[in-house]
C-alpha cells in the first residue's frame, strides 16, 4: 500500500481512509495542519492512487478486503493504537477494522460513513446481488460511464473544475487528486485514471459487510460527521445510532454534501483531531 505522511517522523497516531475513487493525497489540505501536532498516516486503498495490491474484481463482494489491507498495514507501521479516520468508505472501513482488531485502534473519526438502512444489507446477500447493482446501481453505472484517460494531468484538473462529483472542490483540491488519481498509461501514452471505471464501480457495489454490527461491537471514542444534503447517514439512522451507543459524537453540518472534507475541511479536521484527543494521544505522547 502506498500512503503520505504529515507531521513528526514518528510511528503515525492518525492513520486517515479515503472514499471511493478518490486517494490520499486529495486529502492533503485537510490533513497537512494535523501533521503539525501529531503523526499522520493517510494511505490508498487497493485499486486506488499509487498502491499496487492487485484490484481484482473476481470475488470483490465486500470492503472486507480494504479492512485487512488496513491491518496489515497497522500491525506493520503502528507502535500504539491510532485515530482511525475515514471518509465515506474510509470511514466504514476504519469502523470493520476497529470492531475486527479493538486492539489496533484507539479512537474513530467517521466523516460520512456508508450506513445504509439495516434492511438493505440483507438484501446484498442475495445471490449475484453485487454483480447484478453493477448494471442497475446508478453510481455504479455512472463510474463505467467515466472518461478513464487523459493526454495529461493539467488537462484532466482542467476538466473536473465545476463538473460533477468535483463541483464543489477547490481548485487546489482538484490538483491534489490528479497528482495521485492519474497513472501513466503505459499503452496508449497519456495518463489514465488509477481506479479504473471497472473496479470503482465494483466497490460501489461491494456492499456485503455489516457496518451496524461493527458499530455495536466498537467501544472506541467515536466522532462521526453526516452532512445536511445529499448525507450516506439519514436522519433516522443517524437517531438510531445515537441510540445504539449515545457517548458517540455525531453532528451534522449544515450547508455541507457527502463531499465534506473538500467543503468544510475545518469540520473535517475538528472531527479528526477530537477523536485523536478523546483517545488519549497528542504531539507529546509522539516526541517523548
Amino acid at each position: 500500500m502506498a500512503g503520505i505522511a504529515f507531521g513528526p517522523e514518528a510511528p503515525p497516531d492518525i492513520v486517515f481512509l479515503h472514499a471511493t475513487g478518490f486517494n490520499a493525497r486529495t486529502y492533503a489540505s485537510v490533513l497537512s495542519p494535523l501533521g503539525e501536532r501529531f503523526p499522520v498516516l493517510a494511505l490508498d486503498a487497493r485499486g486506488h492512487g499509487r498502491t499496487t495490491l492487485p484490484p481484482k474484481l473476481m470475488g470483490y463482494t465486500s470492503w472486507r478486503r480494504h479492512r485487512d489491507d488496513v491491518i496489515a498495514v497497522l500491525e506493520q507501521k503502528a507502535a500504539h493504537p491510532v485515530t482511525l479516520a475515514g471518509h465515506s468508505m474510509g470511514a466504514v472501513v476504519a469502523l470493520l477494522v476497529a470492531a475486527r482488531r479493538p486492539d489496533l485502534v484507539a479512537g474513530l473519526a467517521l466523516i460520512e460513513p456508508v450506513i445504509m438502512p439495516a434492511a438493505l444489507y440483507a438484501l446484498f446477500e442475495l445471490p449475484l446481488s453485487p454483480f447484478i447493482q453493477r448494471h442497475i446501481f446508478p453510481l455504479a453505472r455512472g463510474a463505467l460511464r467515466r472518461r478513464a484517460h487523459f493526454a495529461s494531468r493539467e488537462e484532466a484538473a482542467a476538466g473536473f473544475v465545476g463538473r460533477g462529483v468535483f463541483k464543489t472542490f477547490p481548485r487546489e483540491v482538484i490538483e491534489d487528486f490528479v497528482g495521485d488519481g492519474l497513472i501513466e498509461d503505459e499503452k496508449r501514452g497519456g495518463f489514465k485514471l488509477a481506479c479504473a471505471p471497472k473496479f470503482e464501480a465494483a466497490t460501489y457495489c461491494a456492499q456485503r459487510h455489516d457496518p451496524w454490527a461493527a458499530f455495536r461491537r466498537v467501544s472506541q471514542p467515536m466522532v462521526m460527521l453526516r452532512a445536511e444534503h445529499h448525507s450516506t447517514v439519514q436522519a433516522a439512522t443517524a437517531h438510531r445510532l445515537a441510540m445504539l451507543k449515545p457517548e458517540a459524537r455525531i453532528a451534522l453540518v449544515e450547508g455541507a454534501s457527502h463531499m465534506l472534507p473538500m467543503e468544510r475541511p475545518d469540520r473535517a479536521r475538528a472531527a479528526i483531531e477530537t477523536a485523536a484527543l478523546m483517545s488519549g494521544r497528542n504531539w507529546r505522547d509522539a516526541v517523548e
